[in-house]
């Protein structure tokens, strides 16, 4: 399992100001490894309860919420990340752990069993939330990300 803490900060632009910023944040920043000449797609199904909670949630802007999701960055790949973030006053928290791609096709269909042969915590806690719950695929999202790492001094 992977766990990262990180405040992120969203803003909403133009293509032209995306370009340039990406010019601009390539000047003192190493793109990532993964990046191509327009970024590299991500595609992500989001769960939620039939009450669809963890919407609600965010639409009321609770300052402790969470989203359950699974993440796949190429089409072709042989896993998906099942991920939870959540959102504790202005800081992320997210977790992740990388899935075989027939476990995770076995999440989209509502069969939550494969995390149980998953050695790590976060594997049961998940199955804990997505059964008691009854969390259900919900919506996708896909976009392109360009992304840069800050070079270290």
């Amino acid at each position: 399992m992977n766990e990262v803490l990180r405040e992120e900060k969203k803003y909403l632009m133009t293509i032209a100001d995306g370009q340039r910023l990406c010019g601009l944040l390539g000047k003192v920043m190493a793109e990532d490894e993964h990046n191509g000449p327009l970024g590299y797609r991500i595609r992500s199904l989001y769960f939620d309860t039939p009450d669809e909670r963890d919407y609600c949630d965010k639409i009321e802007g609770l300052k402790l919420r969470r989203k359950i999701r699974l993440r796949i960055y190429d089409p072709e790949a042989d896993f998906a990340m099942l991920e939870i973030k959540q959102k504790e006053g202005v800081y992320q928290k997210k977790r992740s752990l990388r899935l075989r791609r027939e476990d995770a096709q076995r999440l989209i269909e509502c069969d939550y069993s494969p995390l149980l042969d998953y050695p790590e915590d976060f594997a049961a806690e998940c199955f804990g939330l997505m059964h008691s719950f009854c969390y259900r695929p919900k919506t996708i999202v896909e976009y392109r990300r360009r992304a840069f790492i800050a070079k270290e001094n």
